[in-house]
């Protein structure tokens, strides 16, 4: 005789009560409580507000507030003429054109033709 079992069938024992069972392998779905989506979801944002808050730094800037204009690129302009138009009499050439490359974020001295540069106002 061949028996099946149901998950939480109740199954007679050798004493005469009854004795509840599972089956070992079966799927069972798992259900959370209003508690436990409660929880849950505390948990989560709990998990983004700490995510933010140790995110969220201060920028900061080795070059210090200043007012900026916007310059284009004309044909035939290197970074070095350009930078000497710019750069006050007596004052160093090559110091301006490490300030335009770390205000612009560029990789290189390059330019090309109709490039906008950010220029600090004098």
């Amino acid at each position: 005789m061949s028996m099946t079992m149901q998950v939480g069938e109740f199954l007679p024992s050798s004493d005469g009560a009854s004795v509840r069972r599972a089956v070992r392998g079966s799927r069972t779905r798992m259900r959370l409580t209003l508690r436990g989506k409660i929880v849950t979801g505390l948990l989560a944002a709990a998990m983004c507000f700490a995510g933010v808050t140790i995110g969220a730094t201060q920028a900061e800037s080795s070059i210090p507030p200043q007012q900026v204009t916007s310059y284009t690129v004309r044909p035939g302009e290197t970074m070095w003429s350009y930078a000497s138009n710019i750069t006050p009499s007596g004052g160093n050439v090559n110091e301006t054109i490490d300030k335009l490359v770390k205000m612009n974020n560029l990789h290189s001295t390059s330019l090309q033709v109709g490039q906008r540069l950010i220029v600090p106002q004098e």
